[in-house]
Order: C-alpha cells, then sequence, then structure tokens
C-alpha cells in the first residue's frame, strides 16, 4: 500500500495527538462558545435540493467541554434522517487545541473512542472566536476520510461551515448560520 504525504500527516496526527493530552487550562478559550445553536440550511444535492435542520450544544466538562450536535436531513421525496454526535474534549499540552476522549454509544453510556472500531479520531481547535474541530475516519477499504466542522461566533450565534473529504476528493461542503438558543451570547 502506498500513503502519499497527506496520509501521512493525518495518521502521525491520529497517533501522536492523543500523547499530548494534560494541560490544565481554565476555559477562557472555549468560555465564549458555551451554549445552545439552532439553524436550518438548504442545500444541492444528488437528488435535488435538500434540507438539513441543525442543532448544537456546547458544554462545559471536567478539563475541557463537550460538543453535541444533531443533524435532520429531509431528504427530496420526505424522508427525513435523524443523526446524533457527542464529544468529550479535554484541553491538551499545545494551547488552543482539546482532544476527543470519549462519545456516547446507542445505550446512552460514554464509551472511549477508537478509531479502528469504526470511530472517528477527534480534536478541536481554538482560535480566538473560531472552533475548528475535526473528524478522521478510517473507511471499510481502509482509506481516510476527513470531515472539518469550522464554527465561528457571530453576534446573535455562529457560522457553521462543514467539509467532507475522502482521499483528497471534496465529497459535500454545507454552510449554515446558527442562532443562540435561549441565551445571551459572550462575545468577547
Amino acid at each position: 500500500m502506498m500513503l502519499n504525504l497527506r496520509s501521512i500527516l493525518i495518521i502521525g496526527v491520529i497517533v501522536l495527538l492523543p500523547l499530548r493530552q494534560g494541560s490544565a487550562q481554565d476555559g477562557a478559550e472555549f468560555q465564549p462558545f458555551i451554549g445552545d445553536y439552532v439553524g436550518q440550511t438548504v442545500f444541492a444535492a444528488a437528488q435535488g435540493l435538500a434540507k438539513r435542520d441543525l442543532d448544537v450544544s456546547i458544554r462545559r466538562e471536567t478539563g475541557g467541554f463537550s460538543l453535541k450536535w444533531v443533524t435532520v436531513s429531509h431528504k427530496p421525496n420526505g424522508k427525513s434522517k435523524r443523526s446524533e454526535y457527542f464529544v468529550v474534549f479535554k484541553s491538551s499540552k499545545r494551547p488552543g487545541f482539546y482532544i476527543s476522549t470519549d462519545r456516547i454509544n446507542r445505550m446512552g453510556g460514554r464509551v472511549p473512542i477508537d478509531p479502528l472500531k469504526g470511530d472517528p479520531q477527534v480534536w478541536a481547535k481554538i482560535q480566538g472566536k473560531t472552533l475548528t474541530v475535526y473528524a478522521v475516519l478510517i473507511t471499510d477499504s481502509g482509506a481516510h476520510e476527513v470531515q472539518t466542522y469550522i464554527r465561528r461566533l457571530v453576534p446573535g450565534g455562529m457560522k457553521l461551515k462543514f467539509d467532507r473529504v475522502r482521499d483528497g476528493k471534496p465529497l459535500k461542503s454545507i454552510s449554515a448560520t446558527l442562532k443562540t438558543k435561549n441565551q445571551t451570547l459572550n462575545l468577547r
């Protein structure tokens, strides 16, 4: 199997990033993101226009924060599909970086993330008013898929940009504006 430079870098991040865990931070970086956000987006899909309802919750956790996002995809044929994700991030020794520690399984319990069992390796980066979450998945064929969620705080909520790339080929790109739900957003 021949690996290109991008694959080697991604594998290096998957292997080395968890070793960086352990630095205590006071939460000042992620504090402005704490809250609930909702929104919708319409985008061009292979079958026509598709609509998604989006719900994001960010909470303080011991040593970091949790991120829960729910997506309800409405298909042009009238069917809908609900996807829900929950990841806990702990601070790392690199300022502004957080690593994933566990997720919620189908039974509602927290379990460690295991990329070789199909879980994505996930980490977050906070830079100013932007929270970027990267998820790298190993496909059944051994290929890699990278999902990038860029959440930028704006007055009244956040802008979301999602990209999905498999083996360097763009598969999907979605943008949306989410509004703050039931609270005041702290924009420093």
